[in-house]
């Protein structure tokens, strides 16, 4: 069924009952956010869909879920769909990793726009999930599994898309203040102010949206011990950030309307600083013959710092993209077509990277450099019959420097019932290299030091990865349950890889991709296509609401992720086997309402060298989190909560490891009109 109601409320999550049962979900309770499976999705094809019917595998985080916890980074939060997990390298801000592949095979969207601070920040991009305030969030959607079909490069893993709250036809306003104060007291506190204003200025014409928010986090002090030669590893490093936003709303007449965004962002994450800027314009019409979207979209990204500890650097990336598509039903076959372009250009203005190779004479070389690219896609969703519908959709891209790619994709929903719905399908994506991986005037220092460790530079011998993937998943609905269970499978070629690398002089000639030596010694190194992974595994979830008061949610992954590129496969870091995320919600009074979490993460490893030996595991562990709302008036409500109840707390005692925050409190107070 297609529909253009406004999107619900509510997110899905699956688990079938027996599954539920072994993993002890009997005894928890979903959110009042999860939604069913009629909610109405716009990521997973060309326009608004029922979640039943999406050509994909989507899941949904509600405003709701966002205001029963203290969010500071979604990357949290997103942690808890099933899917999904979470990068921990060098202990900052998690990355976010859908079916085993890493942050870098997510693709980022801000209302459908891409956003991408990868070419400003190549190590740690940890920035990209934050640049919209948590309180103006409407919903979350995450689509798993390779959509390039759609949105081209970087969509290999899946798809986030964070839709923002419209203007409204009435004027609307909310303000929060939120604080965490950790027990332990060498670890730091968090805070959080922010306030978002929207309503029309002429009825039914004209509307305006302001938003704003400032968080901290304090930097940790010494929670970890010391090692045996003195030596303390970090703990979680102080975040700044602030954003302010505005929104301009035309709508002429009921066929068409003209929205306008001017975002403008200063994130700190542990010392390094990023600026964003970033402006959007998009027409959308409803005509007899169907609907249309056109885009133009710009960001500049300013990193103040630079990329390595102890110097600063700073550099500038800029992209500009003009979109649009046409979404257009065809009677005969009964077909809905989905067609449109992109052209994007991506430019980078870095003074002490792209200048050349210290010490040699391209040194004094052009600081700047940029990509061109464009594309078309079609997808057409034919509906056999009432219950069997299948999608066929192609994208081509066109890359300044590596050419021609097509990214196919079939897939098929079939509703075997009114309660159960069979989808499956396969596709195949690719991701060009990224401005920095594709130019060979780009270089950085490596190797653990700035001074005698090694050299990378960036390589044109580059070719984009490839990754196919299946999937094949059962979702129903019935009564209070409503759940599903999912295959995956994927496999990435040709995958970038700069591992390969050594400050050994002696030894550095012998690598495949060693280029030569600096003036000083160093040994250089260029990225190259050595690395093949295989990710799959399942995703499970179930959802029951047996009172209307009361619900309760349960999600299981399992995630096999190995690079298969040498004689024996070995395991990719940061991927844990088995994740469990166990949640309820107990409106105990028409004010009050209690919701509690629970999340398990099995043994991951943290360390595993390229020959598979002395791996370093760290051991599973749960954490449980309980919170209160109480709403105190129609415009008051106030939360508060204890995150980590059993004080599960670790000791970071080598650089790969990561801390989790042990037991803290949270308070926050929140007001609307």
């Amino acid at each position: 069924m297609r529909t253009t109601a406004l999107p619900s409320v509510s997110r899905p999550h699956a688990l079938c009952a027996a599954l539920a049962l072994a993993f002890g979900a009997a005894h928890v309770h979903a959110q009042d956010g999860a939604a069913t499976l009629s909610a109405v999705v716009v990521t997973a094809s060309g326009g608004e869909q029922e979640l039943r019917d999406a050509p994909a595998s989507v899941s949904v985080i509600t405003r709701e879920d966002l205001e029963k916890r203290p969010v500071q980074e979604l990357a949290e939060l997103l942690g808890t769909v099933e899917g999904v997990t979470l990068s921990r390298s060098g202990n900052l801000v998690p990355g976010v990793q859908l079916r085993g592949l890493g942050a870098a095979y997510t693709l980022m969207l801000i209302d459908g726009k891409r956003v991408n601070a990868t070419s400003a920040m190549f190590r740690g991009n940890d920035y990209d999930t934050g640049w919209v305030p948590a309180d103006e969030i409407e919903r979350i959607e995450i689509v798993r599994g390779p959509m390039s079909s759609l949105y081209g490069s970087d969509a290999i893993g899946g798809v986030v898309n964070i839709i923002t709250r419209p203007v409204g036809k009435q004027w609307r306003g909310s303000a929060r203040l939120e604080g965490v104060v950790q027990e332990n007291r060498e670890a730091g506190d968090s805070r959080l102010a922010g306030f978002s204003l929207a309503g029309p200025i002429a009825a039914d014409t004209l509307g305006l949206k302001l938003t704003g928010a400032y968080d901290q986090r304090d930097a940790d002090g010494a929670i970890n011990p010391p090692a045996a030669n003195g030596t303390r590893q970090t703990g979680l490093q102080h975040i700044r950030n602030r954003l302010f936003g505005a929104q301009l709303s035309f709508t002429p007449d009921a066929r068409q309307s003209l929205v306008a965004d001017v975002d403008t962002s200063r994130r700190d994450h542990a010392g390094f600083l990023m600026e964003r800027d970033a402006f959007s314009l998009r027409h959308k019409g409803r005509w007899d013959f169907g609907n249309t979207e056109l885009t133009f979209a710009t960001d500049e990204i300013r990193n103040l710092t630079g990329m390595v500890s102890g110097q600063v650097n700073p550099n500038k990336a800029s992209t500009a993209s003009l979109s649009g598509k046409a979404i257009v039903p065809i009677a005969w076959g009964n077909q809905l077509v989905t067609a449109g372009f992109e052209t994007r250009k991506e430019k980078l203005r870095d003074p002490a990277n792209l200048s050349g190779q210290p010490g040699t004479p391209g040194a004094s070389g052009t600081p700047e450099t940029s990509i061109q690219q464009w594309a078309l896609f079609a997808e057409d969703e034919i509906r056999i019959t009432d219950r069997l519908a299948i999608t066929l959709g192609n994208r081509f891209d066109h890359h300044e420097n590596f050419g021609g790619h097509h990214s196919p994709r079939a897939y098929a929903v079939y509703h075997l019932s009114d309660a159960l719905t069979l989808k499956g399908g396969v596709a195949r994506a690719f991701r060009a290299p990224t401005l920095l991986q594709g130019s060979p005037n780009w270089g950085s220092v490596s190797c653990g030091s700035a001074t005698v460790g090694c050299y990378i530079v960036g390589s044109r011998e580059l070719k984009p990865e490839t990754g196919t993937s299946q999937e094949l998943g059962l979702q129903f609905a019935h009564g209070i349950h409503s759940g599903g269970l999912t295959f995956f499978n994927t496999e990435l070629k040709n995958m970038i890889d700069i591992t390969n690398r050594t400050a050994d002089r002696a030894l550095a000639p012998s690598y495949d991709n060693f280029v030569g030596f600096l003036p000083d010694g160093r040994p250089i190194f260029r990225y190259q296509n050595i690395a093949r992974v295989r990710s799959r595994g399942l995703e499970a979830s179930w959802r029951a609401d047996p009172t209307a008061t009361l619900g309760l949610r349960a999600n299981y992954t399992f995630t096999d992720a190995k690079n298969t590129s040498g004689a024996v496969a070995v395991p990719l870091t940061y991927r844990p086997r088995h994740v469990v995320n166990l949640g309820a919600d107990w409106r105990a009074t028409p004010q009050l309402t209690v919701s509690g979490n629970v999340r398990y993460h099995s043994a991951q490893y943290i360390s595993v060298p390229s020959n598979g030996q002395n791996k370093v595991e760290k051991a599973g562990y749960a954490i449980a989190d309980l919170t209160l709302g109480w709403r105190m008036t129609d415009a008051l409500t106030l939360r508060a909560g204890i995150l980590n109840l059993t004080d599960k707390a670790f000791d970071r005692t080598t650089s790969a490891d990561f801390n989790e925050d042990g037991r803290r409190y949270y308070l926050a107070l929140h007001a609307a009109f």
